[in-house]
């Protein structure tokens, strides 16, 4: 369900960019990259001048709730399998820009914020590729998500050092969500 929910992010975000921004520069499949941020060496790997927004997971929580029980559905045979509640999580991504200058950093990362902006929760009905990454629906239902909530996550300066020392990699125009 991560790698859905990732993969859906970019490929919506990269196709509102494309659109917004109507420049060759910007072209399908080359604007926003999933990857992470440092190899796995440990070298940064975020000097691709090419590349206009890198989408990056830095952390994931549970969100607990009160209240979440199982639930049981009726077999065959008059039994009943019971079920754990779904889980909720909280993926911590990181949008990093990183273009050959500095000012067309700062415009994808003014792209990236209009596109949450105008675009604060995904659900099936409105985007129907939601789930499009998923190969086998019915014998993967794990993969399979049913909304996104993205919310803009703030950090103090202390924090975004922090962030950027263990990630390994040098400060660059970012927001996490």
């Amino acid at each position: 369900m991560i790698r859905t929910a990732l993969e859906f992010i970019k490929n919506e975000l990269e196709a509102y960019i494309v659109e917004r921004e109507q420049d060759p520069a910007y072209a399908a499949g080359s604007s926003v990259v999933l990857r992470s941020l440092s190899s796995q060496n440990g070298n940064a790997d975020n000097a691709d001048p090419w590349l206009h927004v890198t989408v990056s997971l830095i952390g994931v929580e549970e969100e607990l709730r009160e209240g979440k029980r199982p639930y049981f559905i009726p077999a065959d045979d008059k039994q009943f399998f019971r079920l754990n509640p779904p889980v909720d999580l909280n993926l911590f991504v990181l949008f990093g820009a990183c273009s050959a200058t500095y000012s067309t950093s700062l415009r994808d990362l003014s792209d990236v914020i209009g596109f949450f902006q105008s675009n604060p929760v995904f659900d099936a009905r409105k985007f129907p590729a939601l789930n499009a990454s998923v190969n086998e629906p019915d014998t993967k239902p794990w993969q399979l998500i049913e909304r996104l909530t993205v919310k803009l996550h703030n950090l103090t300066f202390e924090q975004q050092n922090n962030m950027w020392a263990s990630l390994g990699a040098k400060l660059m125009p970012s927001v996490l969500y």
